[in-house]
């Protein structure tokens, strides 16, 4: 296993970790020599071992470090996960361990909510340690900068490709992102299908329920916001995909191997990577840590506005760009050098 902390160059490993025999707790980042702190969210979950944990710790800082190089937040890509068999039982010392690891790592890493973790935790973690960014004591709400900058993007498709959208979008998944997601497309006119496995979550106004349908793929619609789970699309339901006309992701790898998105593209598809959708926020961890003073005195509709205008910005940029003729790999390499500004520090309350 590497230990970052005697490595000089940029590579992701476990910085810190606690293994027990009821929970164990991972911090993958990246070591960056140029001292920019690693940020990520805590995840907890009922992975099957320690290895099936970090794994994807490494694959979600990996994920990070994309979507922070892209949007020069100011960070490197960093993850926490944490493995328990009972993820009720164990908050207490989640946090209670978590804020060790990061004290003693002294701002290397800053942390925030992610699966299983909420807002409430992430306020007995910052009473331990200063090193979270998690809109604590803010009205800034993490889910909602993230899924209003799922409408910018899904604002920059509309605009590099006007169609007809009449068969409606579908949102998968109506958690704390999906939800408002999903409002926001039905407030600008388009017929919206939801779907959730708690079929309670779906009962949206102005949306049209398919409830926990497991054969949604097979329903008439547009374009797919996947706002649920890793590995949604799988080699099966994507054959049913190709007559889309666009994939915009709130949820991080959405597809479960890369050869499938290569086939919907061959299709005509349009597809944004997520790291590039879901980056709201992460670019709220860059204002509230690098404009300070703004970010104390903005509103939270002023922060959303700004995140939605660059994702939208960003989003466009790349677009533009593939229609161009670039690949998604090159376009990707040239769109996080075009600013070296920290993003934060553009922020005007």
């Amino acid at each position: 296993m590497i230990n970052l902390q005697t490595l000089k160059k940029r590579e992701i490993g476990v910085l810190a970790e606690h293994i027990s025999e009821d929970l164990s707790v991972f911090i993958v980042a990246e070591n960056n020599e140029n001292s920019k702190p690693a940020n990520g969210g805590l995840r907890l979950l009922s992975y099957e071992t320690d290895i099936d944990c970090l794994r994807d710790g490494f694959r979600l800082a990996n994920l990070m470090k994309v979507k922070h190089d892209l949007y020069s937040t100011g960070f490197s890509g960093g993850k926490i996960v944490a493995r328990s068999s009972n993820i009720h039982s164990v908050k207490d010392k989640l946090i209670s361990i978590t804020s060790n690891l990061l004290e003693n790592l002294d701002g290397k890493m800053i942390t925030g909510c992610d699966l299983n973790t909420t807002e409430k935790d992430m306020h007995k973690l910052f009473k331990l340690t200063p090193h979270v960014l998690a809109a604590v004591n803010s009205e800034v709400d993490a889910s909602t900068a993230t899924a209003k900058g799922v409408v910018g993007a899904f604002e920059s498709f509309y605009k590099c490709f006007p169609s007809d959208l009449s068969n409606g979008v579908l949102v998968h998944g109506c958690g704390a992102v999906g939800k408002i997601v999903a409002s926001e497309l039905v407030r600008k006119g388009f017929k919206t299908y939801v779907v959730d496995k708690d079929v309670s979550k779906t009962n949206i106004e102005g949306t049209i329920s398919l409830g926990d349908d497991a054969n949604w793929y097979k329903n008439k619609f547009d374009v797919l916001f996947p706002c649920s789970i890793s590995g949604l699309i799988n080699t099966y339901n994507a054959s049913f995909l190709l007559d889309k006309k666009a994939i915009i992701p709130a949820a991080n790898a959405p597809f479960i191997n890369e050869i499938i998105p290569k086939k919907l593209k061959e299709a005509n598809l349009t597809i944004i990577p997520d790291p590039l959708v879901n980056a709201g926020a992460v670019i709220g961890d860059s204002i509230e840590r690098y404009a300070p003073h703004e970010w104390s005195k903005a509103t939270s509709e002023k922060v959303y506005e700004f995140v939605k205008d660059s994702v939208r910005n960003k989003c466009f940029a790349f677009l533009s760009l593939i229609q161009s003729g670039l690949t998604t790999e090159e376009t990707l390499e040239l769109i996080q050098n075009e600013q070296d500004t920290i993003i934060g520090k553009t922020f005007l309350a």
